[in-house]
């Protein structure tokens, strides 16, 4: 055994390794800092010279054992020295050994020989002495640093951001390196085996090749992570999107009367309404409030546009109306100031149909006002619903200083009113079919003695019935009252 031969060219080969799994782990954090982490490296280096040492000494290193061993020589060097997931850690050492690999065989096996003959200094084919093996490290430590510079300066931060975008599930990626480093150790053993020595012509082409495949998956599998990674975060980002919007529907649907019987000491009058947004949150509301011991405020209304705009919109003029409505006046002077108010930084250009009365409920008597809403459809005690047809005004927020119009209307004991918005009247099925205002008066004189909450419940089964399967396009709001009077006992 040649001892100064073998000792060279084991530092040589180890040289290789030790470069890649320097510049490839430095992409994962130290464990440890200053003087441990400099005898870490120096045991893990002086342990892994002996072994690749030892291997060239038994003439193992070109068998397919001696490569496995310099490879996990590396991967435990990773493992030692660094933090991250158990995943990362190893992928980032099987991208170690591959590159260790390669490198050291193009560089030990044919760049220095051509450049060694290119140079005159030795005849391609024989460059197993001394001197040429110090020109083989001299030169691969100009190559290594050319190489760490490019990796420091362009590729490290690539990969770092490529670990920090898997988020540990790098176990996903393993497959491809793991079939490289095992197909290039084969391809070696196999080339040895059968005399493809550098100063083969088959030498060159062959690892050039394998470099060149390397740096394809490479690409491929940082390509593969960040198109996971963003779709990942794409799914996080729908899952807390939904999440979000799960708790706006909860909150809007809090925002709403929704506990009924909603007066229960009041024998004088039952109600009841519904809202079915068409996405997770709507711009239809309904609103029903006593303003004094003898008044009811009802309120039914629809935001232009649909989801969250609208709904911003819809808790706002809800908020507005009932306030308004505190302090006194009719239906048109409060429709009047909450347009002012509504009107102001508007600058989304929402607009909101609204039907406001307010019931006297001793008497019956009360007043009404639509601004740009359905018309109500209206039955009294011994008779059908019929649609209450009169001119209404302009919707609010749609120019400041607008007055509107507001008519008196009369319940008597026994009849019952019904207020929708236009998600009844429009409901569209498949054959992009309306269901319309006709239908709806059929449904709601299918079962004339019905008290509200039945009367609803037909109406929606109805529009169920003529959608079908088609989507619901607009929300769909709807609100009962039926009237008893004083005495509370009155019969449809």
């Amino acid at each position: 055994m040649n001892f100064p031969v073998v000792a060279l060219w084991s530092l040589a080969v180890f040289l290789a390794s030790a470069f890649a799994a320097c510049i490839v782990a430095s992409t994962l954090k130290p464990k440890h800092q200053g003087k441990n982490l400099f005898l870490l490296w120096l045991g893990a280096g002086i342990v892994g010279y002996l072994a690749t040492f030892t291997s060239y000494a038994l003439n193992l290193y070109n068998d397919f054992v001696g490569i496995l061993g310099l490879s996990a020589f590396l991967c435990g060097v990773v493992h030692l020295s660094f933090e991250g997931s158990k995943s990362e850690k190893l992928f980032v050492s099987i991208m170690a050994a591959l590159i260790a690999n390669v490198v050291t065989f193009m560089f030990c096996g044919t760049t220095d020989t051509y450049l060694g003959a290119a140079l005159g200094l030795f005849a391609t084919g024989t460059p197993y002495n001394v001197p040429n093996l110090f020109l083989f490290i001299g030169i691969k430590v100009v190559f290594y640093a050319l190489f760490y510079f490019l990796y420091v300066r362009f590729f490290r931060r690539i990969i770092l951001h490529t670990l920090e975008m898997a988020e540990g599930q790098m176990q996903t990626y393993l497959p491809a390196p793991i079939i490289s480093v095992i197909g290039f150790y084969i391809i070696n053993y196999v080339t040895n085996q059968v005399g493809i020595i550098p100063t083969n012509t088959w030498f060159f082409p062959l690892y050039a090749t394998l470099c060149i495949i390397f740096v394809v998956e490479f690409t491929q599998i940082i390509n593969s992570v960040r198109a996971s990674a963003e779709a990942r975060r794409s799914e996080k980002e729908k899952q807390r999107i939904s999440a979000e919007l799960n708790v706006a529907t909860q909150i809007q649907a809090d925002m709403l009367p929704r506990i009924f019987p909603a007066f229960p000491d009041r024998k004088e009058f039952d109600i009841y309404a519904t809202m079915d947004p068409a996405k997770e949150v709507g711009g239809d509301f309904y609103d029903f409030f006593l303003i004094d011991h003898d008044h009811l405020g009802m309120v039914m209304a629809d935001v232009s546009g649909k989801g969250v705009p609208a709904a911003l919109f819809m808790v706002i003029a809800k908020t507005l109306i009932k306030n308004r409505s505190q302090m006194g006046g009719g239906p048109a002077a409060i429709l009047r100031d909450v347009n002012d108010q509504l009107c102001e930084g508007n600058e989304a250009e929402l607009f909101v149909t609204v039907w406001f009365a307010i019931l006297e409920i001793s008497t019956g008597k009360g007043m009404a006002a639509n601004a740009g809403h359905e018309h109500p459809a209206l039955k009294r005690a011994n008779g059908a619903y019929e649609l209450v047809i009169y001119p209404h005004s302009p919707a609010l927020a749609t120019m400041e200083g607008m007055r509107f119009r507001e008519h008196s209307f009369e319940l008597h004991p026994g009849d019952t009113l019904f207020v929708y918005t236009d998600g009844v009247p429009e409901a569209t099925n498949a054959g992009n079919e309306l269901y319309g205002s006709e239908r709806m008066v059929e449904a709601l004189n299918k079962n004339l003695q019905a008290n509200p909450q039945e009367t609803l419940k037909t109406v929606r089964e109805s529009i169920d019935a003529f959608v079908g399967d088609a989507p619901q396009f607009d929300d769909i709001t709807m609100l009962c009252l039926h009237y008893t009077g004083m005495g509370g006992t009155a019969d449809d």
